[in-house]
């Protein structure tokens, strides 16, 4: 009987702790941060089969915040004949294998942020000039920025050296918010309702025992 009286007590305390622990493991919190910072750019764009290229480029800021006073990023690009730029992170997306995949890396620092870039851009040939735009796809980072997420806008005006190599050489502009979610364990909740529900089940158990032994 007593055996039984146990059992009916500690099934629906099992369901207790079982729900108390999942919740510690799912509850978050979220951390926005704000981003905006202007870049002093430079982009060497080098072809490697017909009108694919590939593209390098660093950038660096003394207004950036967090410590993300530079950039460095890899992509490749097509051009046609009126200078429109199209870039993709996929080499394979233009057709041409052997290549790494491309990348955008924000700090050198600490504080990481990775993340690949979608962009277009137009090259004035007349007046050796050139305008992009894109995003920039955050996928991770590392210090305060570890398991951050986030699409953040840039637009960037260059003037165009032409060579082997071209190189644009300009500015740009990188605004958005950086979204940081991270998992908070609640122990301290967990454990206080276990001990009382243990408390409660063994004065029961010695209540019931003296009883059937008298």
């Amino acid at each position: 009987m007593v055996l039984r009286l146990l059992n009916i007590w500690l099934f629906p305390l099992v369901l207790i702790s079982i729900n108390i622990c999942l919740d510690a493991a799912i509850a978050t919190a979220q951390t926005i941060y704000p981003f905006t910072g202007n870049y002093r750019t430079t982009v060497n764009i080098q072809p490697i089969s017909g009108n694919v290229s590939q593209v390098s480029e660093i950038g660096v800021s003394d207004d950036a915040p967090y410590n993300l006073g530079r950039y460095d990023g890899l992509t490749y690009s097509v051009i046609d004949a009126k200078g429109n730029l199209t870039f993709n992170n996929n080499p394979q997306v233009f057709g041409v294998q052997g290549f790494p995949l491309g990348y955008i890396v924000f700090g050198s620092g600490t504080n990481k942020l990775f993340g690949t870039s979608d962009a277009s851009a137009e090259v004035n040939f007349d007046n050796l000039t050139a305008k992009g735009s894109g995003i920039v796809n955050i996928t991770g980072g590392e210090g305060i920025f570890k398991n951050a997420t986030s699409t953040l806008l840039f637009s960037e005006e260059d003037t165009v050296n032409l060579g082997s190599i071209i190189t644009l050489n300009g500015l740009a502009s990188v605004k958005g918010s950086i979204e940081v979610f991270q998992e908070v364990p609640e122990p301290t909740t967990m454990t206080p309702l276990i001990s009382i529900g243990l408390a409660g089940i063994s004065f029961f158990v010695r209540r019931r025992h003296r009883r059937f032994a008298g």
